[in-house]
This record gives structure tokens, sequence and C-alpha cells, in this order.
């Protein structure tokens, strides 16, 4: 008994927005454009670009959601800053090992991609970030139940990579996909498709 009266002596004293989960860089899934912090910018196909959120992280710089009427918020994309590094892409490849790992503490377990594609010309070690910038080179990860990885239920996937800004930048891309992305997708796809 004395320990709910604390909880709700705590819930008052904070607001009890501030006791429930809070999602990715503060956003939640299910949210409604009306609901999103600062000025969305809207994009086309249901994306908004956000000038703020409740929770930045300095490794991203800008922010991007997908929203349909109806489901809210189902993607939530964290844009990195740019990541001054060599040909070989060592501090690329440094920061998406340490982001990853701050993940995989939160997430669990994650499935890690790392390969040249077949064929390429851009085999070399000083060719990593050529790569990268024509598209013969990955360096992701996942998390999802098909990984082991430990999510909440309102968050299907998860996935982190690293792209190029060009030969000497790079930077990290950050994604999560919400439950109900796929009836999210539907909805925004049947609205486009009402034009036709």
């Amino acid at each position: 008994m004395l320990k709910i009266r604390c909880l709700i002596i705590l819930a008052t004293f904070l607001g009890a927005s501030q006791l429930s989960y809070a999602g990715p860089f503060g956003l939640e899934m299910g949210m409604k454009v009306s609901q999103l912090p600062g000025k969305p910018k809207s994009l086309s196909g249901g994306f908004y670009e956000l000038s703020t959120v409740p929770k930045p992280h300095s490794s991203f710089e800008s922010y991007v959601v997908k929203v349909a009427p109806s489901t809210g918020v189902c993607w939530i994309k964290g844009i990195g800053v740019d990541i001054t590094t060599s040909s070989y892409g060592i501090e690329l490849k440094s920061a998406f090992e340490e982001l990853r790992g701050k993940l995989n503490a939160a997430y669990g377990k994650s499935d890690l991609s790392d390969f040249l594609m077949p064929g390429s010309i851009w085999d070399e070690p000083n060719d990593w970030m050529m790569g990268l910038i024509k598209k013969e080179r990955l360096l992701a990860s996942q998390w999802g139940s098909e990984y082991g990885s430990n999510l909440p239920s309102d968050i299907k996937s998860i996935a982190l990579i690293a792209l190029p800004s060009g030969r000497s930048k790079g930077y990290l891309a950050l994604e999560y996909a919400g439950a109900k992305k796929d009836a999210c997708d539907a909805e925004l796809e049947a609205k486009e498709d009402e034009a036709l």
C-alpha cells in the first residue's frame, strides 16, 4: 500500500506522462501529426522531417518519421552527423561499432551484415569508402525477434546502417519500424492511389 501511495505521489509530482515508456528519441509509435514536437515539415508519402525531438542524441542531426492518418507514427529515423574518415573507413566503422554496442546493450542480439558484393572492383582495404559510394559494400545491423532481440511490443525491427556522404565522410542512419508499419504503408499507399 505504501508503494502505491509513493507511486501516486511521484506521478503527481512528475506528471504521469514521464512515467510511461518513452520511445526512440522520446517519440511514440502511434503519435498523430498534431502530437509531433516542434513544427514538422511535410515531405511526400506520409514522411515528416522534425526540427526537434524530445530526446535528441548527439550522433544524429535530423529526424524523420512516417505517419498515416489512422495508425499514426509507424517509422522513426535518426540521420547521423557527418563523420570525417579515411578511405579505409576506419572512423566510420568505429562509430558504427560503438553505436551498435549501445544498441546491443539496450535490445540484445542483432544480425550483422558486413560484406562487399561479389565481383566488385573496390576490393582493396583503401577502397572501403568507394565501395559504400558505389553501393557495392554494406555495413548494417538489424534487431528483431528473428535474431533473438528484446524489442518493446510497439517496435517490430531496428536497423543501423553506415552510409557515405563522400569519399572522406560518412554517417550513420538508425531506423525503428513500428509493429503497425505494414498497415501504415498500406494506408498511405491506398491514399496515394486515390489520386489515380
